[in-house]
């Protein structure tokens, strides 16, 4: 997984560095490049960009323009661009027609005689060029109609010299005659580069590597997913990845630098475009078959054969019908492109991605790429954008990804299938062995099972257990002292143990608090006296109750305890104390004896019930201490008011006393 997100990081940077690498930017201004500030010896190629002379409709040669000069009345329009953008009178120029172009070089004046050079891609449909006066090359036929005009593409690196010693080197004269009555697009749409010639050639020397290099990944590729095709037929994504591959391949040689050409010098133009809108418009319906075939739950099928039978029609038209005629359809094949593009990339493999199909977003990186670069390529060659064609780098990108992933998944498979042969072989060759292993499995599996039901059976034993103690807590809620004897004794009985005391926190305020006796099991009087109250830092329960802990003795100090019987008295074997606390805080121990060690699953047991006696013990006590409180509360009440009754009793005596004494005072006077 590393290693792929490594490839796929190294492609995406490959491709930025060659989309961001530009050429020198210098601007025509009025029909006149001014480089006269620029080291063209160190400089890299300059695009020839900005506003040049135009004359449409004329054919006009160099003697035309010295003859004529100053009368003739050019317009001035921006290159690299196609001549139907342009406007005469407010109205666009057809793309039928001819046209010159004109533009003026200044640069430095030279020292010695240098070659320097035009590279030239693509003008729609054909031309001738001057520089300076003569005549460097003619590519197809100019002419003023259909009938005279004659298409054709060719690449080109044009040299030409300049000798301080025979000419003026401080400007260069560049003329343009082209003529179009073939194409919807006109004029010079696709760049011009101006530098020294053996750096032009330098630049299309590298780029024809790189487009070789391109073309052979492609190719290669392709080969070898038709190859696993025709050796697993049940796969059919190789067969369409490597069709897909295959027309990629046509289209990289078709398009851009045309590299086909350099084979074909002669080809018929109508049919190199042909291969050209065929190698663009007609891949979608491949592209939607292949992804068909690895993601049929995330593609409907109705939009598969949606794109195929319109992919269908666009072929059909390209290849029956003339380019003058099938290119002013070109708008709606690039929104075909656009759409189904769109639709593919994110409306199936975006969709699958999110669904987390195997493969699908590294397929889906790589359609965003390539759909990315398309696009780029379409709107360059609509003339709304002026950057270089870098399809084949989204192409190269996208056949890399997906053949990576397609690779890796037969790689499984084939690795799977072979583990499942060896596998097979080596159960052959062992199948006692095999056998036996299988008996150890089977018996582990049943020794499992026992546990499981072991394990289950103790559960239950804990479950029944907790059942038998909550039902006592339920049916004693208003008892503390039956609560706690009768919680003990089932207890001991549910544990097999021989004796047990219950201690609650003592509620008087002692010093040091103390442990006061609850309830006891099995316990003699002299027991019971000498454990009726014990201080919480003594023995063994005073360490449980100060560390909150549980602890289990198997070895019993001698003459800690004693159980007796009928037939004597015995030292027992193991002791469980087992402190009831809430939130940390303790408020009581419950100690048991046995003659024989406590197990795991009953010192569980304690351990978990444990929690539910603590609780009940202490809402218990505390609703009997507020019973008590309340009681008491009620006594004093009553005390109090036979104390006022009293009282009032006492005033209404003493005022007739007063009263009598009065009058007497009265007859003592009179």
């Amino acid at each position: 997984m590393k290693i792929r997100i490594l490839l796929l990081a190294a492609i995406l940077w490959f491709i930025c560095f060659t989309v961001t690498a530009s050429n020198e930017n210098y601007n025509i201004e009025n029909g006149i490049l001014n480089l006269e500030q620029v080291d063209i010896q160190k400089a890299q190629s300059i695009i020839l960009q900005g506003n040049c002379e135009f004359y449409w409709n004329q054919l006009l040669e160099p003697k035309d323009f010295k003859a004529d000069e100053g009368k003739l009345n050019p317009i001035f329009v921006k290159i690299p661009k196609p001549w139907t953008k342009y406007k005469i009178d407010s109205v666009n120029i057809p793309n039928e027609g001819y046209a010159t172009y004109r533009l003026i070089i200044k640069k430095q004046a030279d020292t010695t005689e240098t070659i320097y050079g035009l590279k030239i891609t693509t003008v729609f449909c054909n031309y001738k060029l001057w520089i300076n006066g003569k005549l460097m090359t003619e590519v197809g036929k100019v002419g003023v109609d259909k009938y005279t005009s004659e298409p054709n593409f060719k690449y080109q690196d044009i040299p030409f010299i300049l000798d301080p010693e025979k000419e003026n080197t401080e400007e260069i004269e560049v003329i343009f005659q082209v003529s179009n009555f073939s194409h919807q697009r006109a004029g010079m749409q696709r760049p011009i580069f101006f530098g020294i010639h053996e750096n032009l050639r330098s630049e299309t020397r590298s780029k024809d590597i790189l487009n070789l290099i391109i073309l052979g990944i492609i190719i290669v590729i392709g080969i070898n997913h038709l190859n696993m095709y025709l050796f697993r037929r049940k796969d059919t994504s190789n067969f369409y990845f490597g069709v897909v591959c295959i027309v990629m391949a046509l289209r990289n040689v078709t398009t851009s630098d045309r590299i086909i050409t350099y084979m074909f010098p002669n080809i018929n133009w109508e049919f190199l475009m042909k291969l050209d809108n065929f190698s663009g418009f007609g891949t979608v319906p491949l592209f939607a078959l292949f992804f068909y075939s690895l993601f049929k739950v995330d593609f409907p099928k109705i939009m598969k054969n949606v794109i195929i039978v319109s992919g269908i029609l666009v072929t059909l038209l390209v290849f029956f019908t003339p380019a003058v005629f099938y290119g002013r359809f070109r708008l709606i094949f690039e929104i075909y492109i656009g759409f189904f593009g769109l639709y593919l990339t994110f409306g199936v493999l975006l969709v699958s991605a999110i669904r987390r199909r195997q493969t699908a977003f590294f397929t889906f990186i790589g359609m965003f790429i390539l759909y990315a670069t398309a696009i780029n390529d379409i709107l360059s060659s609509m003339g709304l954008i002026q950057s270089a064609y870098v399809a084949p780098y989204g192409l190269v990108a996208f056949m890399l990804i997906q053949s990576i992933t397609i690779t890796i998944k037969s790689a499984k498979a084939l690795n799977q299938n072979e583990k499942l042969s060896d596998a097979l072989t080596l159960e052959k060759e062992n199948l006692e062995g095999n056998i036996n292993e299988r008996t150890k499995e089977l018996q582990e599996q049943h020794n499992q099972l026992l546990k499981h039901q072991e394990k289950e059976k103790e559960q239950g034993w804990i479950n029944i257990g907790m059942n038998k103690i909550n039902d006592i807590l339920a049916d004693n809620k208003n008892d503390f002292k039956a609560l706690s004897s009768n919680v003990l004794t089932q207890l001991i009985s549910y544990v097999n143990a021989t004796f047990g005391v219950l201690y609650m926190l003592s509620d008087e305020d002692d010093i040091e608090p103390i442990l006061e006796l609850i309830a006891d099991y099995g316990c003699s009087n002299d027991i019971r006296k000498d454990k009726a109250k014990i201080h919480v830092s003594t023995g063994i329960v005073g360490v449980s109750f100060t560390e909150n802990r549980l602890m289990v003795i198997n070895n019993v100090p001698e003459n800690y305890i004693k159980i007796e019987s009928g037939l004597g008295e015995s030292q027992p074997e193991s002791l469980l104390v087992v402190p009831l606390s809430i939130d940390e805080k303790v408020f009581g121990i419950i100690e048991l004896a046995s003659f024989k060690k406590f197990t795991e699953i009953e010192v569980e047991f304690i351990k978990r019930i444990a929690d539910n006696i603590a609780n009940n013990l202490n809402i218990i006590r505390m609703n009997e201490n507020s019973s008590g409180l309340i009681k008491k509360f009620e006594e004093q009440t009553q005390l109090m008011q036979e104390k006022e009754e009293e009282m009032r009793q006492n005033l209404e005596e003493m005022e007739t006393i007063r009263e009598q004494y009065e009058d007497l005072l009265q007859k003592n006077e009179q």
